[in-house]
């Protein structure tokens, strides 16, 4: 459990009080979840409403 908790503090950039008291252990996993992923540099291109019902009428 220790390690845990250093492992939130150094990743997260939290205090001690903030990792064992603050935040729920959920929240925390969740946090550090988000933290390790990697974007893969793809564009993210915004769609219209009228290309999202075009999709739909083709199914």
């Amino acid at each position: 459990m220790l390690g845990q908790i250093a492992t939130f503090m150094e990743n997260l950039h939290l205090s001690y009080d903030e990792v064992v008291n603050v935040i729920p252990y959920r929240n925390l996993l969740i946090m550090q979840k988000d933290k390790l992923h990697v974007a893969s540099g793809e564009i993210v291109r915004k769609t219209t409403g009228k290309e999202l019902a075009s999709r739909r009428k083709r199914r």
